[in-house]
Parts: structure tokens; C-alpha cells; sequence
């Protein structure tokens, strides 16, 4: 069995209707650390403040655990808070401790 720790960040792109969100999210693992996703995506809901940007990097982040590292084999087995809005810092999902039994 091995852990490890997923965490997701977004910046915004451009602004109103056009804005996007450019996604990364990363799997630590010991000393490895790997970008499991990274892309470009439309927001789901309207982007008016930091803690919009905040929600899309956990949900975005979740549904990457939910799917492309459930592939993997990997689950959620625990997660700290959502952070809080900083002024200057990145956007940043909460951190999910997960685990692969392959």
C-alpha cells in the first residue's frame, strides 16, 4: 500500500465571459512529486472573488482524485481544510491524503 498527499491550484485566465482557469494539480508521493493533471478549463459558476477561485480548485481537484487517479487506483482517505483567501497566493484546493492498495 502506499499514500500520498493531492493538491490542486488554479489561475484565472482572462476575465468575463471568456475567462478559463488553468488547472494543475499535483500527487506527492514520499519524495516523488508528479502533475497528474494540467489544464486549461472553463469555470463552473461565475468567478467575482478569491473565494471562487478557491471553490474551483477543490472541486476541480476532487473530481481529479474522483477519476483520472481512481484509474490509478488511488482513493480519497482524507482532507484538510479548504485554505483561505490570501492576498498574492495562488488559489489552492484543500489537501486530500490518498492511497493505492495496487
Amino acid at each position: 500500500m502506499r499514500f500520498g498527499r493531492v493538491e490542486g491550484v488554479v489561475t484565472p485566465i482572462g476575465d468575463g465571459e471568456g475567462a478559463r482557469l488553468r488547472l494543475t494539480v499535483y500527487l506527492e508521493t514520499g519524495s516523488r512529486l508528479e502533475v497528474v493533471r494540467e489544464e486549461t478549463v472553463r469555470p463552473l459558476r461565475p468567478l467575482f472573488t478569491a473565494e471562487d477561485l478557491i471553490w474551483h480548485a477543490d472541486q476541480l481537484t476532487q473530481e481529479t482524485i474522483g477519476t483520472d487517479l481512481a484509474e490509478r487506483g488511488w482513493e480519497a482517505i482524507g482532507a484538510g481544510p479548504v485554505p483561505e483567501a490570501e492576498a498574492g497566493a495562488l488559489a489552492r484546493s484543500a489537501s486530500y491524503a490518498v492511497r493505492n492498495l495496487g
